[in-house]
């Protein structure tokens, strides 16, 4: 199990738990678009889904938003 520490304006911070630790794993625990929102690691890096999450990772989940 890799423990992830998720930071987002709407939720405030929690901690969730993921099998794989993958960032498409974590999309589908948010029960979210994978379009709809950028997860930003600590060194500000994005993440895109394919990319593996450490445990004990500190990461940001910013919603995108459009508009015209």
């Amino acid at each position: 199990m890799v423990k992830v520490t998720v930071r987002n304006i709407n939720f405030g911070e929690k901690e969730i738990e993921l099998k794989k630790g993958t960032a498409e794993e974590l999309i589908k625990k948010l029960e979210t678009n994978d379009d709809a929102i950028i997860i930003v690691d600590e060194d500000g890096e994005i993440l895109t889904k394919d990319r593996t999450i450490k445990d004990g990772s500190r990461v940001n989940v910013v919603e995108v938003f459009s508009g015209g």
